[in-house]
């Protein structure tokens, strides 16, 4: 019965290093995770899957650049692609 307990701790203390790296988590904590939930499930599960929700990435929204027509992340002031100018204020109304 011990035998089936420590394989399925095994597996999803495997499971945890897998997602962590997945989701951008260098190896140190990443290994660290698994090692807190092979050795103490009951604790560390919970709270990985606690934090796992609260840093949900953010999805970018990609915007059409209006000179050049190619897509950009975030709001920069000019586009990364051609150089004109598509953030920020501007007094010319070409702009």
């Amino acid at each position: 019965m011990r035998f089936i307990g420590l394989i399925l701790a095994a597996i999803v203390a495997v499971w945890v290093y897998w997602d962590a790296k997945k989701r951008g988590q260098t190896t140190l904590a990443s290994v660290g995770w698994m090692l807190g939930v092979f050795l103490l499930m009951i604790v560390f599960l919970p709270l990985y899957l606690f934090t796992r929700a609260r840093k949900a990435k953010q999805v970018e929204i990609l915007m059409p650049c209006k000179y050049c027509g190619k897509y950009y992340e975030g709001t920069p002031v000019y586009c990364p692609n051609c150089g004109h100018k598509i953030g920020g204020y501007s007094f010319n109304k070409e702009e």
